[in-house]
């Protein structure tokens, strides 16, 4: 009834801190949430809270009562008016935590099941704990490790299903009692706190205390902590050395590990000690191995020491052909020294053992030594797969004792598929890993695949190789150097094979009747040649070349193929393996039959003595194509190797022009000549006016001259060109009215260049050069549109610039337009004219040439290297002449003075040049001009070839001898030391048929013959102030042509 209590137990009052759900002898214990008052205070009001779920707040209901602090006697005690509550709720009574660690043994709960042990597997008989603590008190854990576990244990072990575990960490003596609550695993993957259940805790000095409330449900029972690692708790199996990996069962005897341990549940933890490496190995077993019928093997890996117990899968071996036809959970656990195991000894019937792990390098494996494994054997073999091999452990015992790791050629190791290793072998010590094995035929090196384990043993390999398809077989290396033995190969010694020699039908050879094996050629280079030729070359009908390059020294055997053409152009035909060994001095081959007599081999020559020449004087770039001219056809030209004996020996590098070289598409090379060191290079040849068309070409450089592999061109209009020197074919303009300062003098004086074809062309009079500039009078240059050069002329280095033409329009009142019409040309430098690349335009219009029309005198300055050159100029008039007014300029370069120029002086009366220590930049047109009087005056100095020749061009009939003659215009004079003189491109001249006089300045050829004609150059360098100079000059010595 609600009146007044006074409590005479415990700590005779109400606790003030929350207490735990289900504490107090309750479900929904309730607690005082404020302090109690003093005596002073009289009688208060207080709430009670009641705890109603272990997740909740600790003031899930409430009711208010009365407190006071009474003291009589000298007694201190508090009375509290308390009211009846809801239904499973009741006030505590507080308690001093001491109090609990006061408990007698006889008045204490024990935990004394060793099923509770975190190392013992579930237990069908064994009762849950709410059955065995159906009302909540203090007990204590005396099994074991004494205490119970603060982490989530396995599921499945402290003899339930549902392991449970405290949530809080242990206390210490000083902590009093700690509330917390009991968890429990709800799946193997869960570790989350799992229907929680309150639960307090208290140390008493190091033992530990617990006040606990089971869930009412089966299968749940707390864990206690149990050191597994102990001997004491685990079996240890020996003395079974029949358990060891990678062994082989004989016979039907079998061992088995059903009902190992023959008690109900048929499980506990055990270990391995004195077997192989004492652990369940990790590598999939054999069917019947391991002294059983179905070996075990772990999948999933063994933990470490940090990672406490951890479930597993061990897998049985059932059949030749499954390794996972059953399998088991089991429990393992890293103690460090060893490692420990608890599986069901019961869940399998069968004849099944554990495998205990070995070393594979130590076991029984099978040894396989066929020869025809070996990489270098061709051909393939009756057995040619390994479907038959049964999956298991081998070495190879022949060879290099292992796979190898490059692509086997097709047909080789006895099959039409051989097996590689695609990845390295692993090192000493990577231990057992996968590694995929790769089979190729004749077109792709890995048209299947599998994976294999591989162990490296130190001084072998082993691997577990599976049976393959049809066709597949591993393969086995051996050395790379064997085929190069006197004894391992057939010479083949057969001048007919000579890649220039034509098909001979009366004469011809048979490789149809070649075996398959080892060849070295010994005629000519002795190699096959690496492109291909045109049909009926080589000897043969159809001829054959190698695929791709030789291997160098280094590489080993090369798997290659040999290809065949079939007609003038085509290539890449019945091509077949072969395989390239580099022997250091020589090349042999492993090749097969051919299909037929049709296809054979060609042999490689030196093209740089035996190259077919292409003299054909309408190659010449500059040549016009001559209508009707039928040699000109290069689409019928044979594949092969050529020579150009005349011009430059040379195919231009630039695009020529359409209907010239003899047809409508002359070639060019893209790319740079090679050096000699460079050896046979690629490149493109493209023909003028077209990209389409373009052919792949080879060039090599054999030092004094160059050879071209060529190949059939598209059509008769696309022909391989000859570079030559424009300076020595341009046609030359020498008309009078071209002087820039010439006026025409009516309509009769006016003059065209529209109808001149397109050519190259010189003009020789005045400053030999085209103007740079328009023009000032109207009708200059003799015509109504005046042209003239839009860019500065190039230097002899430049070589063929291309530059632009304007044409000046003249109108009314002298308003002009100064390039109203452009037209693209090509100039070369000829050292002393230039040569111009026209093709007019505009209908009335002319070129105009530079010349002079000036009071300076002298009008051109010819100076040499090295002199002192003076410009001395006068005025009509001199009348309001001021010398400020005066600038020189030099044309299309500078205003003078220039820091540039510094060797140039100008008077005071600004009239006079003093041009000193002349070199390259000082030549040029220098320009007068004084503003007042609208005066222009133009002055060319002009320096003098620092290499002179007397000629140009020497025509010579064969046998004769010819004296070619220099003259240096340098100064000081050049020394004999300072000259050098060469056949181009880069012959020195050091035979009986050359001889210099003293001074370098005459060479006389003896003797002349085809291979003394070509152009001769004469080259000196020295210095002028300090800057040093390199010059030459070009001379074309020719044989006369016979009548």
């Amino acid at each position: 009834p609600n009146q007044w209590y006074r409590i005479t137990s415990g700590l005779e009052r109400l606790p003030t801190e929350c207490v735990g759900y289900m504490s107090c002898g309750v479900l929904y214990p309730g607690w005082m949430n404020g302090e109690h008052p003093a005596a002073a205070e009289r009688v208060v009001d207080r709430e009670v809270c009641f705890v109603q779920a272990p997740s909740e707040s600790c003031c899930a209901a409430t009711k208010t009562i009365k407190v006071v602090n009474c003291v009589r006697d000298d007694e201190q005690f508090y009375l509290y008016r308390l009211y009846k509550t809801a239904a499973n709720q009741a006030y505590c009574i507080d308690e001093s935590s001491s109090a609990v660690c006061d408990i007698g043994d006889n008045d204490i709960q024990h935990l004394n099941d060793e099923r509770h042990g975190t190392g013992h597997y579930r237990d069908s008989t064994f009762r849950a704990d709410y059955q065995i603590y159906p009302i909540p008190g203090w007990f204590q854990v005396t099994v074991h490790q004494r205490t119970l576990i603060h982490y989530p244990p396995i599921q499945y072990f402290c003899g339930g299903v549902q392991a449970g575990w405290v949530e809080a960490p242990q206390p210490g003596p000083n902590d009093g009692v700690v509330s917390s609550r009991s968890c429990y695993r709800t799946s193997t993957a869960n570790e989350d706190c799992g229907n929680p259940m309150p639960l307090k805790m208290k140390n008493c000095d190091g033992t530990m205390r617990y006040l606990y409330a089971p869930h009412a449900a089966t299968t749940r029972n707390m864990c206690v902590e149990e050191n597994i690692c102990e001997a004491a708790n685990h079996e240890v199996f020996t003395d079974q050395d029949w358990r060891l990996a990678f062994t082989k069962t004989v016979g039907t005897d079998y061992e088995t590990d059903y009902r190992r341990m023959d008690t109900s549940p048929y499980r506990g933890w055990f270990r391995f000690e004195g077997i192989g490496n004492d652990r369940i190995t990790e590598v999939q077993q054999e069917y019947m191995s391991c002294g059983t019928q179905y070996p075990g093997w772990l999948s999933g890996g063994h933990p470490s020491a940090d990672e406490g117990v951890v479930k597993r899968l061990l897998y049985l071996t059932t059949s030749a052909t499954a390794y996972t036809g059953r399998n088991s959970e089991i429990f393992v656990k890293n103690c460090g020294d060893f490692m420990l195991y608890n599986i069901n000894f019961n869940f399998y019937t069968g004849n099944w053992g554990i495998c205990v792990d070995t070393d594979v390098c130590d076991a029984d494996v099978t040894e396989l030594e066929e020869s025809h494994r070996l990489q270098n054997t061709w051909g393939v073999i009756a057995a040619n797969d390994d479907a038959s091999l049964t999956r298991g452990w081998y070495r190879f015992t022949n060879g290099f004792e292992k796979m190898p790791e490059s692509c086997p050629i097709a047909d080789s190791c006895g099959s039409k598929k051989p097996g590689y290793l695609s990845q390295p072998h692993p090192a000493i010590g990577e231990g057992i890993v996968e590694r995929k094995v790769c089979f190729g035929d004749a077109d792709q090196c890995c048209v299947a695949s599998r994976d294999i384990l591989v162990k490296n043993c130190g001084t072998h390999f082993v691997y577990r190789l599976y049976p393959t398809t049809t066709y597949e077989k591993y393969c086995v290396e051996e050395a790379a150097d064997g085929m190069c033995n006197d004894e391992s190969y057939a010479v083949i010694e057969d001048d007919r094979r000579g890649e220039n020699n034509p098909y001979n039908s009366a004469d011809k050879f048979d490789d149809s009747t070649l075996a398959s094996g080892w060849y070295r050629f010994t005629s000519f280079t002795g190699r096959i040649p690496e492109y291909s030729s045109s049909s009926q070359m080589c000897g043969a009908y159809y001829p054959g070349y190698l695929e791709n390059k030789h291997p160098a020294r280094t590489e080993g055997v090369q798997n290659n193929r040999v290809c065949f053409s079939t007609s003038l152009v085509n290539e890449g035909q019945s091509c077949r393996a072969a395989q390239v060994k580099n022997c250091g001095s020589y090349y042999v081959y492993q090749l097969t039959r051919s299909s037929s007599w049709h296809y054979g081999l060609c042999v490689a020559q030196d093209q740089c003595t035996d190259a077919t020449e292409l003299d054909d004087r309408w190659r010449l770039i500059v040549n016009p194509k001559v209508s009707g001219q039928t040699t000109a056809a290069d689409n019928t030209l044979k594949k092969g190797w050529y020579r150009f004996p005349i011009g430059h020996g040379t195919m231009p590098d630039y695009e020529g022009d359409t209907n010239y070289g003899g047809a409508t598409n002359p070639s060019y090379m893209l790319g740079d000549l090679p050096s000699v060191d460079d050896g046979e290079v690629k490149r493109t040849a493209r023909f003028a006016g077209t990209t389409s068309n373009t052919r792949e070409i080879r060039v090599k450089n054999c030092g004094e001259h160059y050879i071209y592999w060529l190949q059939p061109t598209a059509s008769a209009a696309y022909v391989y060109s000859i570079d030559t020197d424009v300076c020595l074919h341009a046609f030359k303009l020498a008309e009078e009215w071209r002087n820039q300062f010439y006026i025409s003098e009516g309509e009769d004086d006016r003059h065209t260049d529209y109808n001149r074809g397109k050519d190259w062309y010189q003009f020789p009079t005045g400053f030999k050069m085209m103007a740079e500039a328009p023009p000032l009078e109207q009708y200059s240059c003799g015509t109504l549109h005046p042209a003239y050069l839009n860019q500065g002329h190039p230097t002899v280095e430049d070589g063929v610039v291309p530059r632009e033409v304007c044409y000046k329009e003249d109108e009314i009142d002298n308003i002009y337009q100064a390039c109203f019409a452009i037209e693209n040309i090509r100039v070369k430098n000829c050292g002393e004219f230039y040569a111009y690349q026209l093709n007019p335009v505009v209908q009335e219009g002319a070129y105009c040439v530079y010349n002079r029309q000036t009071s300076c005198e002298p009008k051109v300055v010819h100076a040499k290297y090295g002199e002192l050159a003076v410009v001395n100029c006068t005025l009509n008039s001199e009348k309001d002449f001021d010398s400020s007014e005066v600038s020189w300029t030099k044309l299309n370069s500078m205003t003078l003075p220039d820091a540039s120029l510094s060797n140039i002086e100008i008077s005071e009366n600004k009239l006079l040049l003093r041009i000193n220590d002349i070199a390259d930049d000082n030549a040029g047109v220098y320009a007068l001009y004084i503003p007042s009087t609208s005066t222009h005056e133009l002055v060319e100095v002009v320096l003098y070839n620092a290499v002179e020749a007397s000629h140009k061009y020497y025509v010579v009939e064969e046998g004769e001898d010819v004296q070619i003659d220099v003259t240096f215009n340098i100064q000081p004079p050049p020394t004999s030391d300072q000259i050098t003189w060469k056949k181009l491109p880069n012959k020195h001249l050091n035979s009986a048929k050359y001889s210099l006089n003293d001074d370098k300045s005459s060479l006389t050829i003896s003797g002349v013959t085809a291979s003394e004609a070509g152009t001769y150059r004469c080259q000196v360098q020295f210095e002028v102030d300090g800057v040093s100079y390199m010059k030459h000059s070009d001379v074309i010595v020719q044989l006369a042509e016979e009548e």
